[in-house]
């Protein structure tokens, strides 16, 4: 895999000097294909699957066809994000891996323990998937001018994570608590959207490094349920609203800034 593996100083020049950083380990090459192979996981497992499948799945387990359209439908996209396009066998192997690790996840509990396994082993089958394609096949893809603008897919990642990994964790970890704030009032599924939409205001205000923006955000957030919290009939939703939104928040930002350091490290 000659070029995507380094251990030499090289020089990054600055307005001011010249200074010394040791080159990444990883080269951009492998980088810039993992996240890709990575926007095809998080779409094939969070945009294109739904809901009435994973409950298929729960119910049928290895039995469930709707698993295995599943990881058809994340190998297809792996193929088709990959630019190796004369190579079928390692979306075999993504479809093949991913299908067991749902099967598995079939028979474990719905919890947050449990996701986070899961997800692991799917960036883990990802990363594989990427090293055997640059190990295998070298760097040269179809319309490499597009696969390899790092910026840009990173890009696309970040608001993949946030806009749905995120709000599936989120409510992962606050459902303890949904039990105790049942309220019938409100819009269907309003706070689901509210949640995403502040996930990619703060994404995008973290990529034109405007932080004071951030901070406006979560203070009119908070100003919002300061009322409510106050209001002792009312304080179990606010405090259950007010977490998801610190969480919320909280994941976005780090998820800006891992986006930013990737681009800043990896630069065109």
């Amino acid at each position: 895999m000659s070029g995507n593996f380094k251990g030499n100083n090289t020089k990054r020049k600055t307005k001011k000097n010249t200074i010394m950083y040791p080159e990444p380990v990883i080269g951009p090459e492998a980088i810039v294909l993992f996240v890709r192979l990575l926007i095809a996981h998080l779409a094939g497992d969070f945009i294109f699957q739904k809901k009435s499948w994973i409950t298929h799945r729960a119910a049928f387990k290895w039995q469930s066809g709707f698993l295995y359209a599943n990881a058809g439908i994340v190998a297809l996209l792996s193929w088709v994000l990959s630019g190796y396009y004369t190579v079928w066998m390692i979306p075999l192997l993504i479809f093949v891996v991913h299908a067991c690790t749902d099967i598995a996840k079939s028979y474990a509990p719905d919890n947050a323990v449990v996701f986070s396994i899961d997800q692991s082993l799917h960036l883990a089958a990802t990363a594989l998937a990427a090293w055997l394609y640059l190990d295998c096949f070298g760097t040269e893809v179809s319309l490499g001018w597009l696969f390899n603008n790092l910026t840009v897919w990173t890009y696309i990642a970040a608001y993949l994570i946030v806009m749905w990994p995120m709000g599936i964790i989120i409510a992962i970890l606050t459902r303890k608590w949904q039990a105790e704030y049942e309220s019938g009032d409100g819009l269907r599924d309003a706070g689901r959207y509210i949640g995403m939409l502040e996930r990619i205001l703060i994404l995008t205000f973290i990529f034109m490094n405007q932080f004071s923006a951030i901070g406006f955000l979560i203070a009119a957030k908070s100003v919002m349920r300061f009322g409510d919290i106050r209001d002792s009939s009312n304080r179990k939703g606010a405090e259950y609203i007010l977490i998801g939104t610190m969480i919320s928040f909280a994941t976005a930002i780090f998820t800006g800034i891992l986006a930013q350091w990737l681009i800043n490290f990896y630069p065109a």
